[in-house]
């Protein structure tokens, strides 16, 4: 029951509102309850031939007014519950959405999308339910069971009472016994809607795959299954209900012969008048509406129940990355990243992913990041971007520890491009802009120059207010690397990571955007003071990395190799052997040098590279 804290909380902080509103909805209920008690006196009257025209108008006006307030009365008071009702929803889709902002990804990769997108959706509409239909009903159901039986034992008879109402003390056994079994069932039929949901996500997001192999049967099966699975629960949910909604009226039914087997005894017997018994039995029939909406609520509350667990078992869910106690720096990020010793492995397992990892990247400074897949190379992006924690004492940012930097502004420091280069599903301009409310065009279109994909999207049908679509499906993935990549420049933050973000590039564009992010990182245009970015690229290409000031060569979480890439390659390890492979200058049987001939080209190539920047360097400091 701990979900129900959700609604006895919101119901606390809007009090006055819920109360006018119930009161308004109890009224017109209390109202329509004096309509049978009119009827027996107008029947009484009737029989002893004592009303007159004045007087049958006298009634009539008088049952027409009563049915003018309920109207007034009963419309207003759920204008109000309903209208409090969707702010709920609003709150809870806000809170959830805040919610899944602060959970680690570790979350998301135990729970599905469609599961999270069944919460948003089908459980908070159940909890919307519960607090607007389920209240103006339970209100009104009760508030007309306790009028009605009110004016029957006090105007009437208590004996009579009694054996009308007798049988629905039988109503809370049904509850007791029926009531577990349709909140379990409604939470498997929204399990089932969630495996739904996940199913057509994944089938959307992968249609070009589905379409490229020939698969659509397959995942129409697949989603039919799904389908099915949500028609088995859903029935058998619907049976439950239905059962117990039956019951109800039966339970009714049967007060309603004690009420003319015994109303009938206490009329001949003069116990009771005729008016008095026309206006029981009117009663009893009244009643069968109010217990109908009481069960619905009951219904409404067994679902609404498994609805508010599953929401607030993920609101009450601890992330495992959240802003340490006590003081922290809440000051820009700027200046170098220094990693010491850095051994780490994910919650649950016992194999570390990094094992002593040690480097320092100045501002100004690149350092390049290469390995085989599983070496622990996004694992170690994901640490500097704390989407998982480091041990501390391990990663700083100008002899900081980054556990004491909020996780806003240590994020806000850190420009970061991912791997598959993701895109929201609306325009170029505000993708590349995503870091900024209110876009700045001109900006956008430097960025989009700087990354070589400002032609590319000069190409497009409404240029940078093209729609992307989902995940950015309308473009290539080159243009949707390039487009990542002006995201980060955008941002224009004093830390940048690029993780494997140049695969689906060609080597020409390559090199053209890696040149122009060099000279960019020796300045932030449009500040008045130069502050030097310390760069991360991260790759299974080596021409990503051939220029880094320093590269690492990770293999199973260890350095194996570092330094520059004339170093590595006069060293015949791992790197020079990658290089060879990739560059496709020396293969065995193919090429008329010998590896000790083309490793002195290439490092020749790069001391030359080397002069010329060293070349530049003095001739800024002497200008």
């Amino acid at each position: 029951m701990s979900g129900l804290r959700i609604v006895g909380s919101y119901f606390r902080q809007n009090w006055i509102i819920y109360s006018v509103g119930v009161s308004m909805v109890a009224a017109g209920s209390l109202f329509a309850a004096q309509i049978p008690s009119i009827l027996g006196h107008v029947t009484d009257s009737l029989r002893d031939s004592k009303l007159g025209t004045m007087e049958i108008a006298a009634y009539v006006g008088l049952i027409a007014l009563i049915g003018v307030t309920r109207v007034a009365t009963g419309w207003g008071g759920r204008i109000l519950v309903h209208y409090k009702g969707r702010q709920l929803t609003y709150r809870l889709r806000k809170d959830l959405f805040e919610k899944w902002g602060t959970l680690s990804p570790s979350y998301y990769h135990r729970h599905s999308v469609g599961d999270m997108i069944s919460h948003a959706l089908s459980d908070v509409e159940v909890v919307r339910e519960l607090v607007s239909m389920g209240l103006n009903q339970g209100v009104s159901g009760i508030a007309m069971l306790i009028g009605a039986t009110y004016l029957m034992a006090v105007h009437v008879d208590w004996r009579l009472t009694l054996a009308g109402l007798g049988p629905l003390l039988f109503i809370p056994l049904l509850v007791k016994l029926l009531g577990p079994k349709i909140r379990l069932q409604s939470q498997l039929s929204q399990e089932a809607l969630g495996a739904m949901a996940q199913t057509t996500e994944e089938v959307i997001g992968g249609i070009r795959t589905v379409k490229a192999f020939g698969t659509e049967q397959v995942v129409i099966g697949r989603f039919q299954s799904r389908v099915d699975a949500i028609v088995d629960e859903k029935m058998r949910f619907v049976r439950l209900s239905a059962l117990f909604g039956a019951l109800l009226p039966l339970l009714v039914n049967i007060g309603f012969i004690f009420v003319l087997g015994y109303g009938g005894f206490l009329v001949t017997m003069k116990a009771i008048s005729l008016g008095d018994f026309v206006a029981f039995t009117l009663y009893v029939a009244m009643l069968r509406m109010p217990l109908e909406q009481l069960g619905n609520v009951i219904n409404l509350v067994q679902r609404s129940i498994a609805s508010l667990n599953r929401i607030d078992e993920l609101l009450h869910v601890v992330p495992e990355v959240f802003d340490r106690t006590g003081p922290l720096m809440d000051i820009p990020l700027q200046g170098s990243i220094r990693v010491k010793g850095l051994t780490f492995c994910y919650p649950g397992s016992d194999r570390d992913v990094l094992n002593n990892i040690s480097f320092c990247v100045n501002p100004g400074q690149t350092l390049g990041i290469i390995g085989a897949m599983g070496s622990g190379k996004s694992t170690l992006a994901n640490l500097l971007l704390r989407l998982s924690d480091p041990p501390e004492g391990t990663i700083f940012v100008n002899e900081h520890d980054i556990l004491h930097y909020p996780l806003a502004r240590l994020r806000d420091g850190i420009a970061y491009v991912p791997q598959d280069g993701f895109l929201f599903s609306t325009t170029v301009l505000e993708n590349i802009a995503l870091s900024d409310e209110y876009p700045d065009r001109e900006n956008v279109e430097r960025c989009a120059g700087i990354t070589a994909v400002h032609k590319n999207i000069l190409s497009f049908p409404e240029k940078y207010d093209t729609e992307v679509g989902e995940r950015g499906v309308r473009l290539s993935g080159g243009q949707k690397q390039r487009i990542a990549i002006a995201r980060m420049i955008y941002k224009d933050a004093p830390f940048q990571i690029m993780d494997d973000s140049l695969s689906a590039v060609d080597t020409a564009t390559e090199r053209r955007i890696l040149d122009n992010l060099r000279e960019l990182s020796k300045s932030s245009p449009g500040h008045e003071e130069v502050h030097d970015k310390a760069t991360i690229i991260i790759s299974h290409r080596l021409s990503a990395v051939q220029r880094a000031d320093e590269i690492l060569v990770l293999d199973e979480g260890r350095i194996i190799e570092r330094g520059s890439h004339a170093l590595l390659i006069s060293q015949d390890g791992i790197y020079a052997e990658q290089w060879f492979m990739q560059a496709g200058q020396f293969e065995e049987g193919e090429s008329d040098k010998s590896p000790a001939d083309v490793q002195r080209e290439i490092s020749q190539l790069d001391l030359d590279v080397e002069i010329e920047a060293l070349e530049a360097g003095r001739l800024e400091e002497a200008s």
